[in-house]
């Protein structure tokens, strides 16, 4: 599936919906207690230090990363993130999971995801680091 198709039936594009993903995970994984950053892969890591290897038309957010399923409407949100000292790993993980599906369904109101191309998200949360 190419960032150009549509979104099943609503006149977003993958891109679009991607890059509207990626910030709303990233802005409510980044104000969950608990989460000291989210944590960039290495091709982020290489893309900022060699702008020659990123490409233009795909949105990038540090530690986040959106991907269409198979399956037109569902996706699948990866998290990498480093918790802060004096919280549990697997407690502040369960939180990001939460308020990430709680914000995009905010972030769709008040018709919901499904009424913009996002029938069904699968959020996972990865704790790489202790900070």
């Amino acid at each position: 599936m190419s960032g150009a198709q549509q979104a099943e039936g609503r006149g977003r594009t993958d891109r679009e919906l991607r890059a509207l993903l990626q910030r709303t995970a990233a802005d409510a994984a980044r104000n969950t207690p608990g989460v000291a950053y989210l944590r960039p892969g290495l091709g982020d890591l290489v893309r900022g230090t060699v702008p020659l290897l990123a490409a233009a038309d795909e949105p990038r957010v540090a530690g986040v990363r959106a991907e269409p399923d198979d399956e037109p409407g569902r996706w699948r949100l990866r998290i990498h993130l480093a918790v802060r000292r004096g919280h549990r790993a697997l407690d502040v993980a369960r939180a990001v999971r939460a308020e990430v599906l709680a914000a995009v369904r905010r972030a769709y109101a008040p018709e919901g995801p499904e009424h913009h191309g996002v029938a069904a998200l699968a959020v996972t949360v990865t704790v790489t680091d202790l900070a």
